[in-house]
């Protein structure tokens, strides 16, 4: 799922405007534009608050808007330049490339080489895997798309993945990869630049609209949807040099102005918010207005340009590079948010390493003349790119010593085949899938149909998996209560849990179509807290209670399929785990980190209005049969995390293929499935 916390990335571009021109062999100079200390300053408030937001998220809320500061920053500069080269006809698009290996390159091959050495020493196999992809993605300009396909259900959170950052430098390449060829052509055709870029931006900005409407997620990755706000940079560009009368007046004015658009930014903005639709204009209307009014305007001259805040943006981009992976990193060993002193720790070392970073490799690298250093920086880049897919298709290396401190799952997860469909339900049984959901089959006569969520995908995994030969159908949906009677308004901002209605009927005409269907399996997350709150459906136009909502909507569900003359075993959930099982481990030592099952006592108050609910649902429905797990999870006062060295979740809430396995067999053996031999 998409938040907030999912980081841009902040690039210097071409920041360092007072650097000699790079000639990459040209015949002429490239021409930069003269330098702004302030535009420094300004880089230096991007760069600050992300890295603020990032690291104490609880004092900054609004910090994550810096990488629309500097989206609009980098349209600038670099519109900035190619005008001025265009206008001189010094304008080459390979010394444009050139510049920008120069660039990024450096500091970023450098971010990316650690992390893949690093991530080695501590990360799990599937962790390291998931690396590996980030790594061939950043070094191909492709982890936006990456990130935006990985985002989900089921994705893990955003502070485990040290390289989620670029997401955004690719943003900016991918926009650069069109942006210097339309200012060329703009200009050998004459037209007009203002009325085309209007346009472009304009239909970027309904993109960005109409995707928070309907998919958030892909409104925060799209590039489609993002390209406007470092248009809104390259529009300011061509106002400055060709017509300035438009912004010639009230400097002070437009400098103040941008500030209060930028602190109001900072202060209304929060991960409530559907960003960045609407919202993001006070990001880009203040940096546009603060770049607008120069480097005169008394804020821009004694605040901005000030000695502290240019130092800042100088290091802006290795600090921004560095101070997330060491904030996963720390994520990732303390086992959940690291504690503020290790943040605390970790900005520090992010300040020291980017100065470094800037002094020793940037800054050599960025000013060395001719183009041997590009290549190298190429080879590197490929190097990278090709060990992080070597990681990918091994697996992330399970023969590590450390996968065996978590057993399997470090090194597969069946489960995440087993929450997608796979056209086994049409191949097999002629049926058509309705929108948003997971149909699995095995036989063309299925004896036992399993209905829910993604808990009952995690308990069906063992069957899809084939170490339980059950001939089987499962009807599902991620998120999903399957309530058949109850209609809801769908949230229309993720790519699940919309249509959970439909779904839930679509499971009751398999049942009604497939006769050799004897069994049908429910199961669910359950409700959590009070259950008397609203819930999202309406009756007569009423709210009702989530008590009501579960047991309206599972009674209509149950009593579909024992209309059909099916036997229906509702499944209570299972208990719940305090973190997930990556999070129990101890990386570096024998003991475990910290405990990561409930004792019985906390379960029980836990889920106590849960387990009263379903022991309604019970009396209500008793040609229904109730299968409660806890039993099984939990002995003597202590639920438990693994059960003869095998750990019984994916997560803290979907129970692994062992447990699937070892649920099902139970459920075997007290009769409620048909007898087979297990593998």
């Amino acid at each position: 799922m998409v938040t907030h916390n999912e980081n841009p990335v902040i690039e210097k571009d071409a920041a360092d405007l007072s650097a000699p021109p790079i000639t990459s062999g040209s015949a002429l100079p490239q021409l930069h534009p003269k330098y702004r200390a302030d535009i420094d300053g300004l880089r230096a408030i991007a760069v600050g608050s992300v890295v603020i937001f990032h690291a104490f998220p609880e004092w900054f809320k609004g910090g994550f808007i810096g990488v629309d500061i500097f989206f609009v920053i980098s349209g600038f500069l670099i519109s900035l330049i190619i005008f001025n080269n265009l206008e001189h006809d010094r304008f080459s698009i390979v010394d444009f490339y050139i510049r920008r290996v120069k660039r990024i390159f450096p500091a970023l091959m450098t971010v990316m080489v650690l992390c893949a050495v690093v991530g080695g020493i501590i990360l799990f196999a599937d962790e390291y895997r998931q690396l590996g992809k980030h790594l061939l993605g950043g070094s191909t300009f492709i982890s936006n798309i990456l990130f935006w396909r990985e985002s989900g259900y089921f994705d893990n959170s955003a502070e485990t993945k040290p390289l989620l950052h670029l997401w955004s430098l690719a943003i900016e390449e991918q926009f650069y990869l069109f942006w210097p060829l339309l200012l060329a052509l703009v200009w050998k055709r004459k037209w007009g630049f203002l009325r085309i870029i209007g346009v472009i931006a304009l239909a970027s900005f309904v993109v960005n609209l109409y995707l928070i409407g309907h998919d958030q997620t892909a409104a925060f990755y799209s590039p489609f949807a993002r390209f406007w706000e470092l248009m809104v940079g390259g529009a300011l560009a061509y106002i400055n040099l060709h017509r300035a009368d438009l912004n010639a007046r009230y400097k002070d004015v437009q400098s103040w102005l941008g500030v209060i658009f930028l602190a109001v930014g900072f202060v209304l903005l929060n991960a409530s918010r559907s960003f960045p639709g609407w919202w993001a204009l006070l990001p880009c209307v203040g940096t546009f207005l603060l770049l607008s009014a120069g480097p005169g305007a008394w804020f821009n001259r004694k605040v901005l340009a000030s000695k502290p805040m240019v130092w800042i943006g100088l290091i802006s981009y290795p600090l921004y590079l560095w101070h997330w992976p060491l904030l996963a990193f720390a994520a990732i060993i303390a086992g959940e948010t690291a504690p503020q002193e290790w943040r605390l720790i970790a900005m520090v070392a992010a300040v020291a390493l980017a100065w470094i970073t800037f002094l020793f490799i940037e800054r050599p690298l960025r000013h060395a003349r001719g183009t041997k250093v590009v290549l190298v920086l190429l080879a590197v880049n490929v190097i990278v790119g090709a060990a992080g897919a070597a990681i990918y298709v091994n697996g992330g290396f399970p023969q590590r010593a450390i996968n065996e401190k978590l057993d399997y799952l470090a090194r597969a997860d069946v489960f995440e085949g087993s929450r997608n469909s796979d056209g086994s339900c049409a191949r097999l049984n002629q049926l058509s899938e309705v929108s948003e959901e997971v149909c699995l089959s095995n036989s063309a006569q299925p004896e036992v149909l399993f209905v829910g969520d993604s808990h009952v995908m995690a308990l069906h995994s063992a069957v899809f998996d084939r170490q339980l030969a059950l001939p089987s159908i499962m009807v599902a949906g991620h998120a999903c209560r399957v309530y058949p009677n109850l209609p809801y308004e769908a949230a229309n901002v993720r790519r699940w849990s919309n249509n959970c209605t439909e779904i839930a009927k679509q499971a009751i005409m398999v049942g009604a179509r497939l006769p050799s269907i004897q069994t049908v399996v429910i199961s669910g997350a359950y409700p959590r807290g009070n259950l008397d709150s609203p819930s999202q459906y309406k009756v007569n136009g009423h709210t009702i209670s989530q008590r009501e909502a579960f047991m309206a909507g599972y009674g209509a569900l149950i009593e579909s399929f024992i209309a059909q003359g099916k036997r229906v075993v509702f499944v209570a959930d299972v208990p719940y785990l305090k973190l997930d099982p990556h999070s129990c481990v101890n990386r570096f030592g024998t003991e475990p980190t910290r405990e990561c099952a409930f004792t019985q006592a906390e379960h029980e108050q836990i889920r106590k209005s849960y387990d009263a609910a379903v022991a309604e649902l019970r009396q209500l429905h008793p040609k229904a049969t109730v299968f409660d797990p806890v039993s099984l999870f939990c002995k003597q006062g202590k639920c438990q995390a693994k059960i003869d060295g095998a750990y019984l979740y994916n997560d803290d809430q979907h129970i692994s293929l062992a447990a699937s396995k070892y649920l099902l067999q139970s459920m075997q053996h007290d009769g409620l499935l048909p007898p087979t031999s297990s593998k």
